[in-house]
């Protein structure tokens, strides 16, 4: 979990950062490099996070507090996931195959970078729940 979020804060400050300084065309161009390199790490970093998540949900059930815990991390992660696939992804197939004006375009990237942030800070709070959780379950076995 802590991966994934570190890789969100990267993708903002590197990647984010960098297609805010281009031209559009050069973003264009950019992007159509970028995103789908930056698929693998984002897949690789957020399901196993997901699904181990969903796992110790069911595995905590003798514990309620850190079950308690556990359940908030994953919510937090199911957010994300709605997200990304709600608005970031189609977004990110829009960016490679719709040619936008200079206006509309910045102003679609700034949104995209907007919501961006929103999961950052969601995915720590998942890291957050998630590290209070493995220190409840410890405490209580």
């Amino acid at each position: 979990m802590a991966a994934f979020a570190g890789n969100m804060i990267n993708i903002g400050l590197s990647y984010g950062l960098h297609w805010q300084s281009l031209s559009p065309l050069a973003f264009r161009e950019s992007f159509q490099v970028d995103f789908p390199l930056l698929l693998g790490p984002t897949i690789a970093t957020l399901m196993p996070a997901f699904f181990a998540t969903l796992s110790l949900v069911f595995l905590s059930k003798e514990n309620k507090t850190a079950r308690r815990h556990w359940l908030m991390a994953l919510v937090a992660l199911l957010f994300i996931n709605v997200q990304t696939l709600a608005y970031h992804l189609p977004l990110n197939l829009d960016f490679m195959e719709i040619e936008f004006s200079v206006t509309d375009l910045n102003a679609k990237l700034n949104g995209w970078l907007f919501f961006h942030w929103i999961r950052v800070v969601v995915a720590i709070v998942a890291v957050v729940q998630a590290i209070i959780a493995f220190q409840k379950q410890t405490i209580n076995n």
